[in-house]
């Protein structure tokens, strides 16, 4: 493990064995009363890569990991790291069946580790069922399935059922031993851009695809935004509270691996970060940072007001993920009397960003890889040598430099003369109308024009015809596009609460909507 200008070099189990002599906290999942020292965190993880080995997984095999801000959870994926297998973290509140299977068929999972979801006992049991029945009659570490062909290992976090042809994750710790652990791949022989991880793209404008991660990536993300913090150096007095989920990579490398970097405790207060575990948490360990996003804020914010709730031991909010609206930032400074830093963006990460376009005008975002290390693509076999990264955002920059994301070029609209058509302008007035709580507008796959809008009513009782001319109004008045198509709709296609406008796309191009002139 190095440090070279500024940036690391090494591998992730080399990072949390070189802490295992640290005498502190490293971790703490408040819901669960489960606290990790740094040791303790080392101890589990190999721990569990040697019992996921002694399944008959192999080095370089896929394991999707899908599950929410645990203990075991958080310890899967270094388990992964320590034992050469490639990991991907997701959400397990899955939208059906079909979206699982499309994530274990394009990532190749080898094995699948499940965590309990929101929604029901045993939910992603019942999905892999639907999926694959040949489940119920397999042997453990044996599945054989047209459907997902490469999935042989399904291993269930929920420790009180049992499955024919799971494994219980009590039951991978059980098949670990000394001997079994002295024999764990030698991390120090590793390039530090060795492939760690494959993450999937957020599924809004196309299909999801998996990008990939190496270990000088995951570890230099987090190094970067320590140090747009202000944390440089080793910072074990700062004890962060996180309230955004672990199973986005993003979270995962910039808060998950803090504590082998900085040596600062990281507390978690439940797997799913609500309000009254969040206080809790904060007051109980004295927390100086808390990182969300303006959604969970906005929400942490309303609850606190209402409670009259102070938390005076936070010095600094991180705010991720999304645009912060201005009241949001006007609350955190009456409720948060202590707060020093709110940051709202991050800058200076040491990613070089190359944007197509004059200042205060649109245009297309291009992010360099960390110095040193490549992009290394999409598509297997993850042996791309690029730069530079074609996000395919369309984004604005004003004078300061503060870029802002508009919308994807998949999601562009030009009309016949080929002027470009401001969408999200006509989505923004759309939704200004009272009875209307959201609005998309696209067009037909492969052309320009003519316009559909899409919209979720609040009230579904409300007379439709009086609505439809009200928003033909509404865009007359705004001096924006008017759609020459409507459609009522009860919800958009959604991925982790995120609208897929390919989706609906599709779904206009299959005749599975009912449009009105």
């Amino acid at each position: 493990m190095s440090a070279t200008c500024d940036l690391l070099s090494g591998t992730l189990p080399e990072f949390v064995c070189k802490c295992a002599g640290i005498d502190r906290v490293a971790t703490v999942f408040d819901h669960e009363k489960i606290t990790f020292t740094f040791a303790d965190v080392k101890k589990e993880m190999d721990t569990l890569a040697a019992g996921l080995l002694s399944t008959g997984l192999r080095p370089q095999d896929r394991v999707l990991i899908c599950g929410s801000n645990t203990a075991h959870f958080f310890i899967c994926p270094l388990a992964c790291a320590r034992a050469d297998l490639i990991f991907s973290l997701m959400s397990p509140n899955f939208a059906n069946a079909e979206q699982l299977k499309y994530a274990l068929v394009k990532g190749e999972f080898r094995a699948i580790i499940c965590f309990p979801a929101n929604r029901e006992a045993e939910f992603l049991s019942n999905l892999l069922n639907e999926i694959a029945p040949e489940l119920i009659y397999s042997a453990k570490g044996r599945l054989c399935s047209k459907a997902v062909p490469k999935l042989t290992h399904v291993i269930m976090a929920e420790e009180e059922h049992k499955h024919a042809g799971t494994f219980t994750l009590s039951e991978i710790y059980g098949r670990s031993n000394r001997e079994k652990i002295d024999k764990l791949p030698n991390f120090m022989t590793w390039d530090t851009h060795k492939l760690a991880a494959l993450q999937f793209t957020s599924g809004i404008s196309a299909p999801p695809k998996l990008v990939a991660l190496t270990h000088y990536q995951l570890l230099n993300g987090c190094h970067a935004v320590i140090k747009a913090i202000g944390c440089n150096d080793i910072v074990s007095e700062l004890c962060i509270c996180c309230a955004l989920p672990l199973f986005k990579m993003p979270i995962f490398s910039l808060i998950g691996l803090v504590p082998f970097i900085t040596n600062t405790r990281v507390i978690y207060p439940s797997p799913s970060p609500l309000p009254k575990f969040l206080f809790e948490s904060v007051k109980k360990f004295q927390c100086t940072h808390l990182v969300s996003n303006a959604v969970a804020l906005g929400l942490i914010l309303r609850v606190a007001q209402i409670q009259n709730v102070r938390l005076p031991s936070i010095e600094n909010i991180i705010l991720l993920g999304e645009r912060i609206p201005s009241d949001v930032i006007k609350n955190i400074i009456k409720q948060f009397e202590n707060v020093q830093k709110i940051m709202v963006e991050i800058r200076n990460l040491g990613i070089q960003a190359n944007w197509k376009g004059n200042n205060n005008q649109s245009g297309e975002l291009y992010i360099k890889a960390f110095k040193g290390s490549k992009f290394l693509g999409y598509e297997t076999p993850y042996e791309g040598g690029e730069e530079w990264i074609e996000t395919g955002d369309v984004v604005t920059m004003d004078e300061a430099g503060v870029i802002e994301v508009i919308t994807n070029k998949e999601d562009l609209i030009v009309d016949n003369s080929g002027q470009l058509i401001e969408h999200w302008l006509l989505e923004k007035a759309l939704c200004s109308h009272n009875e209307v709580k959201g609005a998309q507008v696209i067009v037909a796959l492969g052309k320009k024009l003519p316009l559909y809008a899409f919209i979720v009513l609040k009230n579904p009782q409300t007379i439709v015809d009086i609505i439809l001319t009200d928003l033909i109004s509404l865009c007359k008045n705004n001096k924006v596009y008017v759609p020459e198509k409507f459609a009522i709709v009860d919800d958009f296609p959604r991925i982790n609460t995120k609208i897929q406008k390919y989706r609906i796309r599709q779904m206009l191009e299959n005749g599975e909507i009912e449009l009105k002139p």
